[in-house]
C-alpha cells in the first residue's frame, strides 16, 4: 500500500524520515517505522517519506 522499497529514491530514504527511528544497534542498518509495520532499512523508502 505505502509502496515500501528498500532502496532510496529520488535521494529520500527512510533514515531522512520524520518516521523512522535507527535501531539501537547502528550496525544492522535497520530501523523501525511509524507508519510502515516491521523493520525498514535505513537506505528504503516509500510514499509517505516525510523529510525531518
Amino acid at each position: 500500500m505505502l509502496h515500501y522499497q528498500e532502496d532510496p529514491k529520488d535521494g529520500q530514504m527512510c533514515s531522512g524520515c520524520a518516521a523512522f527511528t535507527p535501531s539501537a544497534a547502528s550496525d544492522e542498518g535497520n530501523g523501525s517505522c511509524k507508519i510502515v509495520g516491521g523493520p525498514v532499512k535505513l537506505r528504503g523508502w516509500c510514499i509517505a517519506f516525510s523529510p525531518r
